[in-house]
């Protein structure tokens, strides 16, 4: 799992956009992670997220993905032909030694464990508008595949914000006619699990035990967050709609942390 997951910097930016381009026009389904410092805001009253109304959820995701900086952005694509490619696109912009730069703490001690290079970030990370460049020209989006995330609220924010250039829309309806207009059909995998089965819950890496997509006993890489969430959810998305069928539908764009659902 892990050695499949393309690590992308400055330095080899250009080599692997040039597969990521032989790849992008043949992609049937794409799944997306996006990894960020945590969040910092909360809703003034106090409530748990998941007790907020649709339009307080999007307020708190907004105010955060305006605050806070994507660190990367993993990509996984399943070609019409059955091949598996997976990038972790390592993002210039946040500078952990900062005292600007906002972040919850936490988040940043979990990352580092899992392997994110803080201290290599400022130095040789990509440009945000490079890999926004990249993926509009790619072919990727013209290619109009499904794509899937996992508990995909802020993943697909901070995707349109990153592919916008731009601060995300006042309203969640708008946002939502940004997502349809960027990515087409999208599927949240915890979503789809929970209807798959009940007990299917909890963190992407249960979900996936659950599937028996991760032999048992095996162990689940921590390293390249973002590119390992994005193949795994990308596994998890094959596995869901083929049991599902046509049902799998009817939950396009039901992001988890977002609408009440």
């Amino acid at each position: 799992m892990d050695g499949a997951v393309r690590s992308v910097w400055a330095e080899n930016f250009d080599t692997e956009s040039q597969v990521l381009r032989q790849v992008a026009p043949h992609a049937q389904h794409v799944a997306l992670n996006v990894q960020y410092p945590g969040c910092v805001v909360v809703h003034s009253n106090g409530r748990h997220h998941r007790d907020l109304t649709t339009d307080e959820k999007y307020e708190v995701i907004r105010s955060n993905v305006a605050l806070l900086k994507p660190l990367q952005v993993g990509i996984a694509i399943l070609t019409v032909d059955g091949q598996r490619f997976a990038w972790e696109f390592n993002l210039r912009g946040f500078d952990v030694e900062s005292d600007d730069e906002a972040r919850d703490p936490k988040s940043i001690a979990y990352l580092a464990d899992c392997g994110v290079d803080f201290n290599r970030l400022p130095r040789d990370g990509i440009d945000g508008c490079k890999l926004r460049c990249l993926l509009q020209d790619s072919g990727l989006l013209k290619a109009r595949p499904s794509w899937a995330t996992f508990t995909g609220a802020y993943h697909v924010a901070y995707f349109v914000s990153i592919m916008s250039g731009k601060k995300l829309p006042d309203s969640v309806d708008a946002f939502m006619e940004m997502v349809r207009e960027l990515v087409g059909p999208l599927y949240d995998v915890k979503r789809l699990a929970r209807e798959h089965d009940g007990s299917c819950v909890g963190a992407l890496s249960n979900v996936v035990k659950k599937l028996a997509i991760v032999p048992p006993g095996e162990e689940i890489s921590k390293s390249k967050p973002a590119g390992t969430g994005s193949m795994l959810a990308l596994l998890a998305f094959q596995t869901l709609k083929q049991k599902l069928g046509t049902n799998t539908e009817k939950y396009s764009h039901k992001l988890c942390g977002l609408q009440s659902i």
